[in-house]
């Protein structure tokens, strides 16, 4: 049996349109693969602005996983002088804090030797690709620590974006002071009646 020409294009059509209806809203991957299409409509520049604002080096952020445990995104900013910290919270009030630097501190052991469960916090520290992130526990074992270092990763472009969704997008630009007048900076320290 041969299919005319309108039924072929009819069939196509209908056959497509659940696959076009089920991608709206979905954008195309960064073609560099730099994986840039942003939660939210974020781009790249407003994912840099809200990092930079924050003044967090975008090489030092890391994420991880923890099973039962969630970002915490009002706990995203700056750890360190540039290093990046994040929290995530379980359903019982457990936390694991990330934070990373470019230096490892040496008050923090390795969290493959990590052990000891008797401590209310634990912390370990582990390294991923040059950056040094340290893991702190309150109300978690070790196993759970050990997980979330193996875990540690480099978040794609939807993951920086949802990451950085609370953190105000001020760019580069120098904070605007009310109480530094012209001249040489100093604030003013007017007092007012009543002292």
């Amino acid at each position: 049996m041969r299919a005319t020409l309108p039924s072929v294009v009819l069939l196509t059509a209908l056959l497509t349109a659940p696959v076009l209806t089920s991608c709206a809203g979905l954008r195309a991957a960064d073609p560099t693969g730099a994986d840039d299409p942003r939660t939210g409509g974020g781009s790249t520049a407003d994912v840099d602005a809200r990092l930079a604002g924050a003044g967090v080096a975008r090489d030092l952020v890391r994420v991880t996983e923890v099973d039962g445990f969630t970002v915490a995104t009002q706990s995203v900013g700056v750890s360190g002088d540039e290093g990046f910290g994040a929290a995530y919270v379980g359903t019982e009030g457990q936390r694991v804090l990330l934070r990373t630097s470019r230096a490892a501190d040496p008050t923090v052991g390795a969290c493959d030797d990590l052990t000891h469960d008797g401590a209310d916090t634990l912390r370990c520290g582990v390294e991923h690709e040059g950056v040094h992130v340290t893991l702190e526990g309150d109300g978690v074992d070790a196993a759970t620590l050990r997980a979330a270092a193996a875990a540690v990763r480099v978040p794609s472009g939807r993951e920086l974006a949802a990451l950085v969704v609370d953190l105000p997008d001020v760019g580069d630009q120098p904070v605007e002071r009310g109480d530094l007048p012209p001249g040489d900076g100093a604030p003013r320290n007017d007092v007012g009646e009543g002292g």
